[in-house]
């Protein structure tokens, strides 16, 4: 007859047994072994870790950080950047100027870029390319790099899945393809002038701005039409703004000087004419309360309604609309008080 402690020993190994196999169980189930190839991250660090992006599709960028901004690099920027007809010399957004680029959608997109946490495999030869839009010749290309120079994401974006939720990707170390959540793909249609901080002007409160001259001369509406022609000062005071015949109407005044301070290009000029500001057409004289001053300065017309504007001593050139001038070039009599 089998001792008590003997059949005790027995259930007992065979309880930890049948434990065993259902831990197992659970460990390698289909679900579960779904579930962890799909859990991989595209950022093999953090945001905070980013320093550099490339992006290499129809056009190629390339951004760097410094300190909490961000920049474009001009070398492989440039590749996208309008070059003017008719004898191009160098503009001053040249390779050792800075060009803003748009932190906050920087920001957005390494934050999409970060949310990448479950990839679903899809494919793991490189046949399979193709059909889902991530062989070299149609797929959008992004590395992030650290501080050092490290690539701490390298991927490939391909087309769209079936509902649209979905985006094609795959890494650049390996040959399997994968569906993600499509949200940072969006990122990856704009075009260059789209990334770039367009601001004309550093932001300063309203109320900074002390006093403002306008001189012009120029033919927004082309040539052949009348030009707006413009010589004054106004200034601000305790009771509101004057101008050279005495006060002005204060919501008209203070929109100028919104519209003054919230100017954007359409583009900054990669490239400029060698005329492009042998004449000075307009320009916009601000003296701020801080005893600073700052001027704005109009060329000549760059095409499509666009005319050359720069800030004085910034080196960067913008295309700015004629609808945007219009906004910031007023003639006095708009600014009057109304009766």
């Amino acid at each position: 007859m089998m001792r008590h402690e003997k059949k005790v020993a027995i259930l007992a190994g065979a309880t930890a047994a049948l434990l065993a196999i259902w831990a197992l169980g659970l460990v390698f189930s289909p679900e579960r072994v779904a579930a962890r190839a799909e859990s991989l991250k595209l950022l093999q660090g953090s945001v905070a870790d980013a320093a550099g992006i490339e992006i290499a599709g129809s056009e190629k960028l390339a951004f760097a950080r410094e300190g909490a901004s961000w920049s474009l690099v001009p070398d492989l920027g440039a590749a996208g950047g309008a070059t003017a007809a008719g004898g191009a010399a160098p503009a001053a957004a040249g390779s050792s100027v800075r060009i803003p680029a748009d932190a906050s959608r920087i920001s957005s997109f390494l934050d999409a870029v970060a949310g990448v946490n479950r990839m679903r495999p899809l494919a793991r030869s490189r046949e399979a390319w193709a059909g889902f839009q991530l062989d070299e010749a149609k797929a959008k290309h992004v590395v992030v790099k650290d501080q050092k120079g490290r690539a701490i994401a390298d991927f490939w974006v391909g087309g769209y899945g079936p509902t649209g939720s979905e985006v094609y990707l795959r890494r650049s170390a390996a040959d399997d393809s994968f569906a993600v959540a499509s949200g940072l793909a969006s990122y990856l249609s704009y075009g260059r002038k789209n990334w770039l901080d367009l601001k004309v002007l550093p932001t300063f409160p309203e109320t900074d701005v002390q006093s403002l001259s306008f001189r012009a001369a120029l033919a927004l509406d082309g040539k052949g039409k009348p030009p707006v022609s413009l010589q004054y000062r106004m200034t601000r005071d305790k009771e509101g703004w004057k101008g050279p015949q005495g006060a002005l109407d204060a919501v008209a005044a203070e929109s100028l000087v919104r519209a003054l301070i919230g100017l954007q290009g359409e583009e900054v000029a990669m490239a400029l004419p060698a005329s492009a500001f042998s004449r000075i057409d307009a320009r916009v004289d601000i003296e701020l309360g801080s005893g600073t001053a700052r001027s704005l300065e109009v060329g000549s017309a760059s095409g499509e309604g666009r005319f050359y504007l720069r800030l004085a001593g910034s080196g960067l050139v913008y295309e700015v609309s004629a609808y945007s001038l219009r906004a910031i070039l007023k003639p006095l009599a708009e600014l009057a008080p109304k009766k």
